[in-house]
């Protein structure tokens, strides 16, 4: 009964409605989707500014449910002043399958960097549809000494999938270091026809091998914890965070960068 109630409302809400949003990282899960507390390469989903080079790669079951497996996989480059950036994610099912790929270019001028994301999203419901869709975000991003904010909208062009259009979401993010260990992020998300979700996210680099995050999501309430495991240029994320309804995310990452 369970996996028929997440099917279904990933159906009817393509990802999007009921704050059925996927991490695309353990980071993330910890983090309710703040992502300058501690960027990676797949940062560039949430905000298409964010500009970290690297090789990141995650994978869950959804919920804790097997029949739900979820990957994620995200190839980060700088040049110069330009970043580079392909990634793609992958939710797997006999009834349903959904795959995002998407290409990111962006752009940083002394504290600023501006970018912008393409995103091509195929959903497939066995015997009832087969459908897919073209989707641009943008990102802007300013920083300066130990403050960093983001803003970012998705589906700027106000894309339909199954003559249906898909929701306009605003992302916004303020990130403080507190001390030289510790850094603080707040921010708001706001969805078509949905109320304002507001989150705080904290960050503890208790040794230069181990990173603890935690975060709460008001509206809906939800909590995420985790901690990364630095081993010279690679790290290893395990988070966990709950759902108003359904089981644990549990989330694992891993991160190469160069």
């Amino acid at each position: 009964m369970k996996l028929f109630i997440v099917i279904f409302l990933i159906y009817s809400t393509t990802l999007s409605a009921i704050d059925l949003h996927l991490p695309s990282s353990a980071i993330q899960n910890a983090t309710s989707g703040l992502v300058l507390i501690l960027p990676s390469p797949s940062a560039v989903k949430s905000n298409p500014a964010c500009s970290l080079p690297g090789i990141e790669t995650s994978a869950t079951y959804l919920f804790s449910l097997e029949d739900l497996p979820y990957y994620n996989f995200h190839v980060q480059y700088k040049f110069r002043d330009f970043g580079f950036h392909i990634g793609n994610s992958f939710l797997a099912h006999p009834l349903y399958k959904e795959s995002s790929s998407m290409f990111t270019l962006n752009y940083t001028h002394q504290e600023f960097t501006i970018g912008s994301s393409i995103r091509y999203l195929y959903n497939m419901v066995e015997e009832y549809h087969e459908d897919s869709v073209l989707l641009a975000d943008i990102g802007l991003l300013w920083q300066k000494g130990n403050i960093s904010t983001g803003l970012s909208v998705h589906n700027i062009t106000h894309s339909t999938f199954l003559e249906v259009q898909l929701p306009i979401i605003y992302l916004w993010e303020s990130c403080f270091s507190i001390t030289q260990k510790s850094r603080l992020s707040v921010g708001l998300e706001k969805e078509t026809d949905f109320d304002f979700a507001f989150k705080i996210a904290g960050r503890y680099d208790v040794h230069q091998v181990l990173t603890i995050l935690t975060s709460y999501q008001y509206e809906p309430d939800r909590i995420g914890v985790g901690a990364i495991f630095n081993l010279k240029d690679f790290s290893i994320c395990y988070s966990i965070r709950t759902h108003q309804y359904l089981s644990l995310n549990h989330y694992i990452s891993i991160n190469y960068a160069y």
